[in-house]
């Protein structure tokens, strides 16, 4: 893909708007999410593997919007690139690299999420 998506803020707002300045629902939307994609990547890595294009659509739809809570959009929009590709049948040789793409992309969110609870708890004097 030719856009860089490695050093792209998180985007707190949606985040904000669906929880309130509640700093602890907040920091378990973070923590769900580090706990939950690792197994939803494994699925779409798995479904590529095995050329099972239905289920990589359906996995990259299941995965796309934990990135909106985040504030990622822009991954979510790269995702449902993986989606499209595979619900369409189209560009299907680029799969496994953009999965690899993505799991890159989710090593870096993992990191921007923990700064981000830093943030949120020392904005709330949690520390």
């Amino acid at each position: 893909m030719e856009k860089n998506y490695d050093n792209h803020p998180l985007d707190l707002s949606y985040l904000i708007e669906m929880v309130g300045h509640d700093p602890e629902f907040i920091i378990e939307i973070f923590e769900t999410f580090i706990e939950q994609t690792p197994f939803y990547l494994a699925e779409l890595e798995d479904a590529v593997h095995q050329q099972n294009w239905k289920k990589v659509a359906d996995c990259a739809h299941k995965i796309k919007p934990t990135f909106t809570y985040v504030g990622r959009t822009d991954v979510r929009e790269f995702v449902h690139t993986i989606e499209r590709s595979a619900r369409e049948l189209v560009e299907l040789d680029k799969l496994p690299d953009l999965v690899k793409e993505l799991h890159a992309l989710l090593e870096k969110i993992y990191v921007q999420i923990e700064h981000s609870k830093i943030d949120v708890r020392t904005k709330y004097n949690m520390l």
